[in-house]
């Protein structure tokens, strides 16, 4: 077993399977996709928006690109036994976790920069890349990310959980939306399931970065739940004290 006592003894690994599995996907698409484009663009003549084609993208696989990348990260390594390798040594769990995290989240930023990028070279029109679509990507991840590391500490099947959470919010945002603007009275308990539930359907790609009260919420609940998060992996037994 290797003498490495470092804090970051594990990152390189957790780096290299991010890279080796998640990102390596990422880049897959996003060679892929602006070659299909261009392909298309060859037939018809008709040359897409790169800004369109990325919010377009981001908008339909934001949430599938995090839980691809933190999905089961926890919920995993307890129903596998693996956390019995991880901390062999003296280590916290919640900074071994927390890194996972923060790695994972350097992967999902990093897949609008790689399809931008082959966006302007097989289309050469630009890259489509914003300011905005960077920093609601980025705030798409705290969010769901944050969501699935809580959630992981409890099922390995969190990233489904998410998912499943995810899509009902956008539901009850609409009927929201909808009732809103026709005066009609929802019952209370759909009003407090809709504000309860993390803001998933704030986080747009098509639309400019959030501001004011709306990025105060997400940036409010993405950061109490990862805390949340670290706080339960650390001080909850991981193994014969009822998790695993």
């Amino acid at each position: 077993m290797s003498r490495d006592s470092s804090p970051f003894r594990y990152t390189k690994w957790l780096a290299l399977d991010l890279i080796r599995v998640q990102l390596a996907l990422f880049a897959i698409v996003a060679v892929i996709l602006p070659i299909a484009i261009y392909r298309i663009q060859s037939k018809f003549g008709a040359a897409p928006d790169p800004a369109t084609v990325l919010t377009g993208t981001f908008m339909a696989g934001l949430t599938i690109a995090t839980l691809m990348a933190i999905g089961g990260s926890i919920g995993s390594d307890l129903a596998g036994g693996f956390y019995r390798a991880w901390f062999s040594k003296p280590m916290a769990p919640a900074w071994y976790y927390f890194q996972r995290w923060f790695l994972a989240g350097v992967a999902v930023l990093l897949a609008p920069l790689m399809l931008g990028g082959m966006l302007a070279l097989v289309l050469h029109n630009g890259s489509g890349l914003s300011v905005d679509l960077m920093v609601t990507v980025a705030l798409g991840y705290l969010l769901i990310g944050s969501a699935c590391l809580l959630l992981s500490n409890f099922t390995a099947k969190d990233w489904l959980v998410v998912f499943l959470l995810s899509f009902l919010q956008q539901r009850l945002a609409d009927v929201v939306q909808q009732a809103a603007k026709s005066g009609f009275e929802l019952p209370e308990w759909m009003v407090f399931v809709k504000k309860a539930l993390p803001p998933f359907h704030l986080i747009n790609p098509m639309k400019p970065a959030l501001h004011g009260n709306e990025l105060l919420h997400v940036l409010g609940y993405g950061t109490a739940m990862l805390i949340a998060a670290l706080v339960i992996v650390q001080l909850r037994p991981l193994g014969s004290g009822g998790r695993a």
